[in-house]
């Protein structure tokens, strides 16, 4: 393995144990929550999570349901993609709820709970989310200790106009390996969730990957497997590089992103930096175990560091068991 490519693992890694304290909510998308009865259940409220779901034109209610012991913390926050006419609220209900606020006649409260209402406003500037990333306007806040054990809902609202909006419950960040691999599929959803059509979110991804076919296409008889797949796992990195870019500069409009906007820059660097490298391992002329060895290990931080929508990652593990000798031109 050549210093150079030592060095930059090396950085790599030290970059994702660096990242690894100051992870963003774990993503949930639901269907159903439609009435008290058919609430979504959050099975361990404390963890980090984001609900994104929508409320067609009001009146109309959602209903997430979690259990707390007396005590303990409920942090809820309701944000929204854009500025409009959408402006939900929230209705905490549950044991020992002292009520407050006027909870909507079509907001349906378990009998025996109280019930506090929480109506939305909307900020004038909205805030940057380095991770996504995305910008989104806070509309209400819920920070107490649950007053007593027993089973709580939360009812995101609306009298009016319909729309997308987030739901971020819990302050433990946390993370299953799973999650943590999946976030690249999760933040495209988030973005069509944000209103973005797909050709809009990949149209990054699609110009690297033409630009990349066509000088693959110039030199095809000379490439191997390995240095096929190689080449696309790499091609795949930088895309996903620039689909995080593009998304930076989107939402960095109309926000002041701060320091957020170097966790993002990282992100993406990072993608970019590993698919420079796997491209310059694919292209070498001589491939031995020490070259195999390194796209795999490419392809193994890519995953977890969220480069190359997961598919980029196992074309470079892939890659390390293809052929690697080349086919020469006539």
């Amino acid at each position: 393995m050549a210093p150079g490519c030592r060095l930059a693992i090396a950085v790599l890694l030290a970059t994702l144990l660096a990242m690894t304290p100051v992870l963003a909510h774990v993503p949930l998308f639901v269907q159903d929550g439609s009435s008290p009865e058919s609430a979504f259940v959050i099975e361990d409220p404390a963890k980090s999570w984001v609900v994104y779901d929508g409320l067609p034109d009001g009146p109309a209610v959602r209903y997430y349901r979690f259990w707390m012991e007396e005590g303990e913390w409920i942090y809820a926050t309701l944000q929204v993609p854009r500025a409009g006419g959408f402006v939900p609220g929230m209705v905490l209900a549950g044991p020992g709820i002292q009520s407050q606020g006027m909870v909507p006649e079509y907001v349906g409260v378990p009998e025996g709970d109280g019930a506090m209402a929480v109506p939305g406003e909307l900020p004038e500037q909205p805030e940057y989310e380095p991770f996504t990333p995305s910008k989104l306007y806070p509309l209400a806040r819920v920070d107490m200790p649950a007053p007593a054990t027993g089973d709580y809902t939360l009812a995101v609202y609306t009298s009016g106009e319909g729309g997308n909006y987030a739901l971020a419950l819990g302050f433990v960040e946390s993370y299953t390996l799973g999650e943590w691999i999946r976030v690249p599929i999760d933040v495209v959803a988030i973005h069509r969730h944000e209103g973005q059509p797909l050709l809009l979110i990949f149209a990054p991804m699609i110009a690297v990957l033409a630009v990349g076919a066509v000088l693959l296409l110039r030199r095809r008889r000379a490439l191997s497997l390995f240095a096929l797949a190689g080449a696309t796992a790499g091609l795949l990195f930088i895309g996903s590089g620039a689909m995080t870019l593009m998304q930076m500069a989107i939402a960095a409009v109309w926000t002041e992103p701060g320091a957020a906007l170097l966790l993002t820059l990282v992100i993406a660097l990072i993608a970019i930096l590993l698919g420079v490298l796997a491209l310059r391992v694919a292209f070498r002329e001589r491939i031995g175990a020490g070259e195999r060895i390194v796209m795999v290990a490419l392809g193994a931080l890519a995953l977890v560091t969220w480069a190359g929508l997961v598919i980029g990652p196992l074309f470079a593990i892939v890659a390390g068991i293809l052929p690697a000798r080349r086919r020469r031109p006539p």
